[in-house]
């Protein structure tokens, strides 16, 4: 495609919006322009035909009707291939349209802020109806919807345009459009019942990058982000590409240790939390999260909420690590880790999975399930004992619950202060989760005497109680919620165990 003969521009946002009119100018473009763009681009000495001496036709209804008007689409949507819709252009006295520029109104940014009335009024049309013109005219048009596009936009017309990129212009724009009615729709739906998951929910994806392979390695994969989330994936060094496996573990890990206060580190391996703990130093976290079981921690990922210094480096330079995640790495932590080569090393916390939509998705084939988190205080723990837990004891309870909720139920863990001695796991019963936990407590040369222990669910029996006392625990915290609640209340009382009901339960299937 050569230089664009006519161009289109109808801006909101108009950054950047009077060096890229000037640059299509200087290589002969004409300039057409709605209202507020066609005075920002006089301003700075820049010949514009406004829309209304293009159409003939003036603005209606206070700026609601601008473009939308056949000598504007037809331009734009004409075939150059079709000898039939450049004669009817020809009919009328109109020359065809080969670049589109919008910025669509500031809805996603203002909406939630004004009154439904005010929040209509953010809604665009026109620019919304010439986005989608131009990018089902990709052949013909290139189309604009991001000021951060026009450098990109300007080099390519130097350097000839390709199909290609028309194409990926188009789709991004596509992309746009879905995300902007999405965003519409959301925040109507929000008003209406804000509660309730929304009749209709969208999500507009882009991709990141392609990955090594999936879940397994017959299976292609790639990395998306929402459309219109500034989300970044900022892997430092990837000794290996970072796998499908590899993120999923990463947002696993990440998620936890953003919950732990103190300097801390999670270890995650198929998802599961196999080590975990809080320390006063970086390095000491990872010794007792490593600790926790180091035979499954092999080949796991590594996540800290805190820098990573040069004595913790060195201490994972004994052992295979398949990704480690901070949120920063000093320089010579930085220079130990790259002698591992095969190692991926990612700045990261757990604002990076982070989303303005509170809704979860999950996808199973046709079907999909949608989900927020209740973002109401948790209720108050209370104590169903006759003895009550002491400090020591509830500090382990606290660590133990956080990491419990980022096990697959059913799940118990075994904590000893501020430290994750064994997990029990995906079980299809919690006296078998209850005796997977200390089978690896065990393993790990861990004492369960004097331990504390989280369950994400209810106990349905007795029994439960009966092994973890026999093991030495002496504090429990469950959901509670169970018929046979004081059948387990009774089993603590029996064995002297102090037990807290936390009134919510915390599965993740």
């Amino acid at each position: 495609m050569t230089w664009p003969r006519a161009a289109l521009l109808s801006l909101s946002d108009k950054s950047g919006a009077a060096e890229f009119a000037r640059a299509l100018a200087a290589r002969g473009a004409r300039i057409v322009a709605s209202g507020g763009t066609a005075q920002h681009l006089r301003q700075a000495g820049i010949e514009v035909t406004a829309v209304e001496e293009w159409t003939g036709f003036p603005e209606l209804l206070g700026g609601r009707v601008k473009t939308l008007h056949p000598h504007v689409h037809g331009p734009i949507l004409a075939r150059r291939s079709e000898p039939g819709d450049l004669a009817a252009l020809a009919e009328r006295g109109v020359e065809p349209i080969d670049l589109v520029a919008v910025t669509l109104y500031p809805f996603e940014q203002k909406a939630a802020t004004l009154d439904e009335a005010g929040a209509v009024e953010e809604i665009d049309i026109g620019g919304v109806a010439l986005l989608r013109a131009a990018a089902k005219n990709y052949a013909d048009v290139i189309v604009v919807y991001d000021p951060a596009q026009y450098s990109e936009v300007l080099h390519a017309l130097e350097s000839g345009v390709t199909t290609d990129q028309r194409r990926r212009w188009a789709l991004q724009t596509f992309a746009r459009t879905a995300r902007y009615d999405a965003a519409i729709g959301a925040e109507l739906a929000r008003r209406h019942a804000p509660d309730e998951p929304p009749p209709l929910h969208l999500i507009a994806l882009e991709r990141v990058r392609t990955l090594r392979y999936g879940e397994n390695p017959h299976q292609p994969a790639a990395l998306y982000r929402r459309a219109g989330e500034r989300s970044a994936l900022h892997a430092e060094r990837e000794g290996k590409e970072l796998s499908y496996n590899n993120l999923l573990d990463l947002h696993s890990a990440v998620l936890l240790v953003g919950e732990l206060a103190d300097p801390s580190c999670v270890i995650v391996k198929h998802l599961e939390p196999c080590g975990a703990a809080s320390g006063d130093r970086v390095s000491d976290a990872y010794a007792a999260a490593l600790a926790s079981d180091p035979q499954s921690a092999f080949g796991g990922i590594v996540a800290f909420n805190r820098a990573v210094d040069v004595d913790t480096a060195q201490a994972l330079g004994g052992q295979f690590v398949e990704v480690v995640a901070a949120p920063e790495f000093s320089k010579d932590a930085e220079a130990l880790l790259a002698e591992k080569k095969s190692l991926r090393v990612v700045r990261m916390t757990a604002k990076d999975f982070s989303s303005a939509s509170p809704w979860s998705v999950r996808l199973m084939g046709p079907w999909a399930l949608l989900e927020r988190e209740d973002r109401s205080d948790a209720p108050a723990w209370r104590c169903v004992t006759r003895r009550t837990p002491g400090d020591e004891e509830m500090e382990g309870l606290r660590f133990a619950w956080k990491v419990v909720g980022h096990a697959r139920s059913n799940a118990i863990v075994l904590a000893r202060s501020a430290r994750m001695i064994g997990l029990g796991s995906g079980q299809t019963s919690r006296v078998d989760a209850v005796d997977v936990a200390l089978v690896k407590a065990r393993r790990a040369g861990h004492e369960t005497k004097g331990t504390v222990l989280a369950s994400d669910g209810f106990f349905p029996f007795a029994d439960n109680i009966e092994h973890a006392a026999t093991a030495g625990i002496t504090a429990i915290v469950q959901p509670g919620g169970s018929k046979r609640d004081p059948e387990v209340i009774a089993a603590c009382d029996a064995h002297d165990v102090a037990m807290m009901f936390t009134d919510r339960r915390v599965f993740r299937h």
